[in-house]
């Protein structure tokens, strides 16, 4: 069958996720709309699936599927399948495709999720409907249109933190390729829910000190650098007439990124081979495609 691959990744769908946890075989592939789609016009994330009965129950699902059209025909010679019975996650059939990312989730599922930790006096925000960057600020990016005056974007959305380093390591935590590396693997590539941060095991409280103050400074660094890129953008809409606002290009912020991924890696105790996992990961999509052709529809 092919269905649109939020069908496998969204709490709404829990009832047909559930369909297939009876002596049920399920193979599981998925497919972005950029730069290429499986279908030309048809503007749907997609997803495969194959089933046979088999009273093993047993999952296997392949990466998120970005491609260029030089590649569509080898696309589906090149799929590969791992299993996913290991990856327990509510109303989400994780994309993933190697042992390297289920050594990775095995060691950060040994802390506590960062549920535990939103509340507080200390704000952070992060951007619901992020592409190839999660972006996630200590301050609330300018926005502004014409009915309502400045205001914070409908699309960028507060967390309450306890303290102020707490909220910085957690914004850097945001920003890291791990969480979008989780963001991937168990959202709808589209949409940042809250349940995805809730759920992510950071163990704030089982951070050192000296890398927690790490990705508190990281925090300044990269948010200082991502206003040093930024443009100041104008445009239309029928709603709401002239928006201005704030785009941030987070690419190019990448080696702070990095160093964030470094410090993370630490706490988790990632070997070398995942560590560069995490860092390269999509790296080819996420560095080559230009965002300002993808950014507007995003603020």
């Amino acid at each position: 069958m092919i269905v649109p691959h939020s069908a496998f990744c969204t709490d709404r769908m829990g009832r047909v996720i559930n369909l297939f946890d009876k002596e049920v075989k399920l193979w599981t592939s998925t497919y972005a709309i950029r730069p290429c789609k499986l279908f030309v016009g048809s503007d749907q994330r997609i997803a495969i699936y194959l089933t046979r009965f088999d009273p093993k129950n047993e999952g296997y699902s392949t990466c998120y599927h970005w491609w260029h059209e030089e590649f569509r025909p080898s696309l589906f010679d090149l799929l590969k399948y791992a299993p996913i019975n290991s990856f327990p996650y509510k109303n989400s059939l994780p994309k993933v495709s190697s042992t390297i990312e289920s050594n990775i989730w095995n060691k950060i599922q040994a802390y506590q999720p960062l549920a535990l930790k939103l509340s507080g006096n200390a704000i952070a925000y992060y951007h619901n409907a992020p592409r190839y960057w999660i972006r996630s600020m200590i301050f609330a990016p300018y926005f502004w249109n014409e009915r309502d005056g400045e205001q914070i974007s409908t699309q960028v959305k507060p967390i309450r933190l306890p303290n102020k380093i707490e909220a910085s390591a957690v914004v850097a935590t945001l920003n890291s390729s791990l969480f979008y590396w989780w963001f991937i693997i168990l959202s709808d590539c589209r949409h940042l829910n809250l349940r995805e941060i809730e759920a992510f095991p950071l163990g704030l409280d089982q951070i050192n000190g000296a890398s927690k103050k790490d990705l508190s400074e990281l925090s300044t660094r990269l948010m200082t650098d991502l206003k040093r890129y930024a443009n100041l953008k104008e445009t239309n809409y029928k709603a709401t007439g002239r928006v201005i606002y704030d785009e941030y290009y987070p690419r190019y912020s990448k080696p702070i990124i990095d160093e964030i991924d470094r410090v993370l890696a630490q706490h988790y105790g990632f070997t070398d081979e995942e560590l560069d996992f995490i860092i390269n990961y999509d790296i080819k999509c996420r560095m080559g495609l230009g965002e300002k052709e993808t950014e507007k529809e995003d603020n």
